[in-house]
């Protein structure tokens, strides 16, 4: 071997030997880190075991104190909301049944030297509710005080033997002083010999609130007539405020219409008076054009053949022609304004309270116009009426008033399509004013409180149940009478009789 090739084959020897030095200590520091990593997952398993004891024990508490929360405020949301008597007993008897796990519970009551309430074969459990069972029901009576009459202040607790598994159990009772001479026990059975005293802590509360609620259903009972005698007066007077403030409204109502009425009575004038001389006036120069139409067509050649073409231009006739027709709308609409200002003046001021003629054809008209837009677009409108006038006594404003109720009461129970008709008839002594629908009708209950101040049939806030008593008011003042007639699905029929004038 060369010298040369010794000096390679030494430096590849040395490389390998640092090589496996560096393998060796790269081994030992990965032995020493798996020692630390297994000495700290040894570390963190024991305290993640301790943790997660200590969250088992947290969680089991957390729990025991959720079960006594809800047990307490479910004690105190029945009790609080039983009813006067022997309720609220079984309450707290079914709270305590399920917050202890008792296997079972009962309830017992002695009044005098007599058992009013126990004796029976029936007891509680959380599972299966009220179940017949003999022998558990006699073990609960047998172990109870019943013949005690001192009242103590914790539950009781006794050993007694299960007669169903002859294991031992724990009794626990308390007795309860009720009204009237009554004690009450509530009864517990334990599944087993096992209880934790701070349970019995808990289940104290049970007597706190009987005592709180026996206390407070004395109070209750001893209040409710008052309550309600308050609450009548109290429901009386609101509502007898609310019809005030409401005839209040209307009566300022009926002098802001007035006043309305009045003021735009004077600006209608002079339209009314504008549109009648702007009218005239257009007839004049429509006239004024036709003349200067047959000039020019006398005069013939140029002149006619321009006037021709300006009228074809600018639609002369057609424009004339629509000019006038809106004309003729406005007046009509301006008349329609002044009829129903007039009506709504004459309704909102009744007068001096004096009887004159009334012209019952008059009467009719006005009221057609005062509700003619409750009416327009729901219901078709009849009306009939003599050819010879009909004239009565009475104040024109009242009667107004009298007619606009029944008509609006007609309106409102009549369905949509359906026909209203209003006539005016006359016998020997009276005029009859009718207001005939095809509504809902009334029932006989119904028609026997009609007349009845406050009283309607319409929902609250839309009727004050004043309209039929204030009317028959003024009828009867005018010597008149209402007859009513109604047939439920069919429709009703009011006729107002007035003394002929």
């Amino acid at each position: 071997m060369s010298e040369t090739s010794y000096s390679t084959e030494q430096e590849r020897i040395l490389a390998l030997e640092a090589r496996v030095n560096s393998l060796e200590r790269q081994l030992k520091r990965q032995k020493i880190a798996r020692k630390n990593a297994e000495s700290f997952l040894e570390t963190y398993s024991q305290d993640a075991y301790l943790a997660n004891q200590a969250l088992r024990k947290a969680l089991k508490d957390s729990k025991q104190r959720e079960r006594e929360l809800l047990y307490l405020n479910r004690a105190a949301s029945q009790l609080s909301n039983a009813q006067p008597g022997k309720s609220f007993i079984f309450s707290a008897l079914e709270s305590a049944v399920e917050f202890s796990g008792a296997h079972c519970g009962k309830a017992f009551i002695v009044e005098g030297e007599a058992l009013t309430v126990g004796d029976d074969s029936q007891v509680l459990s959380h599972d299966n509710g009220w179940y017949s069972s003999p022998e558990l029901a006699k073990l609960l009576k047998d172990e109870t005080p019943l013949t005690l009459r001192e009242s103590y202040s914790h539950w009781c607790v006794n050993a007694v033997q299960r007669p169903d598994t002859k294991e031992e159990a724990r009794l626990l009772h308390f007795m309860h002083e009720m009204a009237d001479g009554e004690f009450a026990w509530l009864v517990l059975l334990t599944k087993d010999d096992h209880l934790e005293e701070e349970t019995l802590h808990v289940l104290d509360t049970s007597k706190h609130y009987l005592n709180i609620t026996s206390r407070y259903q004395n109070k209750k009972t001893e209040l409710t007539s008052r309550q309600i005698e308050l609450s009548s007066v109290k429901k009386d007077r609101d509502f007898l405020e609310e019809r005030l403030v409401s005839a209040d409204k209307m009566a300022m109502l009926g002098q802001l219409a007035a006043g309305i009425a009045h003021e735009i009575n004077n600006p209608i004038g002079y339209v009314r008076s504008n549109t009648v001389v702007a009218k005239e006036i257009f007839s004049d120069y429509q006239h004024a054009l036709e003349e200067i139409g047959k000039l020019c067509r006398t005069a013939g050649g140029e002149v006619e053949s321009q006037f021709e073409a300006l009228e074809k231009r600018f639609s002369l006739q057609e424009s004339a022609s629509e000019i006038t027709e809106m004309f003729n709308e406005s007046h009509e609409g301006i008349e329609r304004i002044i009829e129903i200002v007039k009506a709504l003046r004459s309704f909102s001021y009744p007068g001096s309270g004096k009887h004159t003629q009334i012209s019952a054809i008059e009467a009719m008209n006005t009221v057609i116009k005062l509700t003619n837009n409750l009416h327009r677009y729901k219901n078709k409108l009849n009306v009939e009426v003599p050819d010879k006038d009909v004239y009565f006594l009475g104040n024109a404003g009242q009667i107004q008033q009298v007619l606009v109720n029944f008509v609006t009461n007609a309106i409102y129970a009549t369905p949509e399509g359906k026909s209203i008709t209003l006539r005016v008839q006359q016998d020997d002594k009276s005029a009859m004013l009718i207001v005939e629908d095809e509504g809902i009708g009334m029932s006989k209950e119904t028609l026997d409180r009609i007349f009845t101040p406050f009283f309607t049939t319409k929902p609250p806030g839309e009727g004050t149940g004043l309209g039929m008593s204030i009317s028959m008011t003024i009828v009867e003042e005018h010597n008149g009478k209402i007859n009513i007639t109604s047939e439920e699905g069919k429709g009703t029929r009011v006729a107002v009789l007035l003394p002929l004038a």
